[in-house]
């Protein structure tokens, strides 16, 4: 049953025209035939409900050379950012390193170093110290000069330790480049620097810790004097304490951890020493050794202080 457009009137199904007004029934368009529904292919994954996006059906193509990507493959988290071009993948089994602190690798360096090649450092260092003693016996009665060659030896010696120290040769001739130029103001500026010492550790009560302290700030001060050849002793100084601002404790920490080792040490050997007759031989021979090493040793670590430092702050230069 249809109802008519034009006067509402009942109009049966299989009648064209209205027996009411004779109004000419719309003809009724068949409804088209429902196809079933295809089923899904195998292993078809239903996309996400949020987020997902459906490609246009009009003018869309998929991208040249596009693969499907492997089961099991996850979207990376936001704010991934792709790996540069050239980058290659970490072998397998590979551990990032982690960055070392400044005591850490000034030991590492150092004591690599000194098992690497230590027969020429250790003969120059205990050719300084046999200078030292020369100088000393020589000139007992006039300590001001002893005084003065002892300090240019000094000199030398720091230049030996860092010139190792960065991978270069060395030589004896070294030990001699502060008596070759300038020797008087070489051997007036480390006296300065050992003046100011002086006049720190006499201050009452913490005259001792304040020449400690002062001791670090103008460690690097041989070191500028090699450097800068054309420096003032005093203005050398005062670049010692700039340069080594915000390193005093770390360089403490670093002689502090080696005179402890030293105390260890030597507390084992005070037990060693009671064994009779093998026990005074290997004392001796471990003190004999820690004596000529230690010099070289603490010469070494304070040339990589120095070298951290001016590579952490080349401003500082």
């Amino acid at each position: 049953m249809a109802y008519c457009p034009k006067c509402g009137g009942q109009v049966p199904a299989d009648i064209e025209v209205c027996p009411t007004c004779g109004n000419v029934m719309p003809s009724v368009a068949p409804q088209p035939s429902i196809a079933p529904q295809q089923q899904p292919p195998a292993g078809y994954q239903q996309p996400p409900q949020q987020g997902f996006q459906q490609p246009p059906q009009q003018g869309y193509q998929q991208p040249q050379g596009y693969q499907q990507p492997p089961p099991g493959y996850q979207q990376p988290p936001p704010g991934y950012q792709q790996p540069p071009p050239g980058y290659q993948q970490p072998p397998m089994g590979y551990q990032q390193q982690m960055p070392q602190g400044f005591v850490g690798e000034i030991y590492s360096k150092s004591l690599k170093l000194l098992f690497t090649k230590p027969i020429r450092l250790w003969a120059l260092s205990l050719l300084n110290g046999f200078l030292v003693f020369l100088s000393i016996m020589f000139n007992m009665f006039t300590p001001f000069i002893a005084f003065a060659i002892v300090l240019v030896l000094e000199l030398g010696m720091t230049n030996i330790y860092l010139t190792g120290y960065r991978g270069n040769q060395v030589s004896a001739t070294q030990l001699f480049e502060g008596f070759n130029r300038k020797f008087f103001r070489n051997a007036g500026g480390m006296a300065w620097r050992s003046l100011w010492l002086l006049i720190w550790a006499l201050i009452p009560l913490a005259g001792i810790v304040m020449a400690i302290i002062k001791s670090y700030a103008y460690r690097f001060v041989p070191y500028i004097m090699l450097a800068e050849p054309d420096i003032p002793a005093t203005e050398a100084l005062k670049k010692s304490m700039y340069q080594t601002k915000g390193y005093k404790g770390k360089m403490f920490l670093v002689d502090l951890l080696t005179y402890l080792a030293v105390i260890v040490l030597a507390i084992i050997f005070s037990f060693i020493v009671r064994i009779p007759y093998i026990g005074i031989i290997l004392t001796i021979i471990v003190f004999i050794v820690v004596y000529m090493l230690l010099p070289l040793l603490m010469g070494i670590l304070q040339a990589a202080s120095y070298d951290k430092v001016m590579t952490e702050n080349p401003d500082r230069r």
